[in-house]
């Protein structure tokens, strides 16, 4: 095997020792032996179950003692938090003056992944593509170089997120990215998914400038699903329009102090007022959630009879009592009669498990002169394939995600995105 390694001009060979016994050491004892100096030695240990601190440290200082060329820990992260270790490491390697390869495997640790070399990680992983994958959480070549820009990562690199659960199916990483590398900004937006229960954690470790333990230029956020309405608490100051509708989809950075904004209102209804005179138009809306809120909103002021169709008692009255809409159970919207529907619930929604689904039965669109579906991947949704069957205009949430993005960036940036880069970005991924 040395001689092997040797003919075929192997740089590095990594050396597990995470099974941490006799026949393992033995091995690596007698490796320059059998190798001579043909190749350099990354000593690893991988942690499949956890990414216990403590554990992980005393890893860490046991391969050092062994002087290879580089160590290389990668452990599995249960919470978004357990990849704060995983810094950490590398912060003491840098301090050491050694070559460390850390990062946390699985969804909650592909932050790790992006950040790592910019914080002094030897190196980072990738797929060749989807598909391939050689441990949980990897992205492809691709979008490390392409989409995430890992090479140009650095200090000053200023950090946007897409907080939601699940954000796998989001077009925003795209358009966002595109957009700020236009601009010439030196940022990058990456997804995070963030269960509910780790909401509050994630803000306070992550985001907020006095409190967080993660050392990075975290500059802004986008919120969608699930945590439109329940990020509000969490933070410093709301703006009066994402008051008023009791949602937040933006978070900007001012004076170390967190604001949410809402764009969602601005992003809904500016494409549907090319297409259609809401004044007096009779709107049913289908769900009652952050959304709905920034849509009803919207269209409160555009002078449109809204009822709203939700699941949700407590949301349900609390557009009832705020925008004064018409409210009734979903299971009603069977039997809805408007000039226009729209869809403010993910079912449709590439990645859920409802994608195949329609929020209502298809006889029900028979009473209805247009469909707007908020989701937005895939582009034509099966509730837009039944309305475009039956012959009525239909419009994507595509134009709402681009006309919201716009607003976002213009808060964290001061400067004017181009939408037809992020629609051009959005479409090529959706292709």
């Amino acid at each position: 095997l040395g001689n092997r390694t040797k003919d075929l001009g192997v740089d590095y060979f990594d050396f597990d020792l995470s099974a941490n016994n006799t026949t393992t050491f033995h091995l690596y004892s007698t490796y320059q032996h059998l190798f001579g100096q043909s190749a350099k030695i990354i000593l690893s240990h991988h942690d499949f179950e956890n990414c216990d601190s403590e554990e992980l440290f005393s890893v860490y200082n046991r391969l050092a003692t062994l002087t290879p060329e580089v160590i290389k820990i990668a452990s599995k992260a249960s919470r978004l938090t357990d990849q704060l270790t995983i810094f950490s490491l590398l912060e003491m390697a840098q301090k050491e003056n050694l070559n460390l390869i850390a990062l946390a495997m699985g969804e909650a640790g592909q932050i790790s992944r992006i950040l790592a070399p910019s914080y002094g990680s030897f190196l980072t992983f990738a797929a060749l593509e989807k598909g391939l994958e050689s441990a949980p959480g990897q992205f492809t070549l691709e979008e490390m170089h392409s989409l995430y820009r890992v090479k140009s990562v650095n200090q000053e690199t200023k950090f946007y997120c897409l907080l939601g659960c699940p954000v796998g199916h989001s077009l925003s990483p795209h358009m966002h990215n595109a957009a700020l590398m236009a601009l010439g900004e030196n940022g990058v937006y990456i997804p995070v998914s963030v269960p509910i229960n780790e909401l509050p954690e994630f803000v306070e470790k992550f985001l907020h400038p006095k409190t967080r333990q993660m050392k990075w230029s975290f500059a802004g956020a986008s919120v969608t699903v699930p945590h439109k309405i329940a990020i509000q608490g969490l933070l410093d100051e709301i703006d009066p329009i994402a008051k008023e509708i009791g949602a937040v989809n933006t978070i900007v950075v001012k004076e170390e102090r967190l604001i949410g904004y809402n764009t969602d209102v601005l992003g809904a209804i500016a494409p549907l007022k090319t297409m259609l005179n809401l004044t007096n138009a009779k709107v049913a809306i289908l769900g009652a959630g952050g959304a709905a809120r920034a849509v009803v909103a919207g269209l409160k002021r555009e002078g449109a009879n809204i009822i709203v169709y939700g699941r949700d008692e407590e949301k349900l009255s609390y557009l009832i009592k705020n925008f004064g809409v018409i409210g009734k159970h979903f299971a009603g919207a069977d039997k809805l009669s408007c000039d226009l529907l729209i869809n403010t619930t993910p079912i449709g929604m590439s990645g859920w498990q409802s994608e195949s689904q329609m929020p209502i039965n298809p006889e029900a669109l028979k009473n209805c002169d247009m469909v707007y579906d908020l989701v937005y991947n895939p582009l034509v949704t099966p509730l837009l394939q039944e309305a475009r069957k039956q012959g009525l205009p239909i419009l994507s949430g595509l134009e709402m995600l681009i006309a919201q993005a716009v607003e976002q960036l213009k808060l964290w940036t001061g400067l004017e995105p181009s939408s037809e880069i992020m629609r051009n970005a959005a479409l090529k991924k959706l292709s």
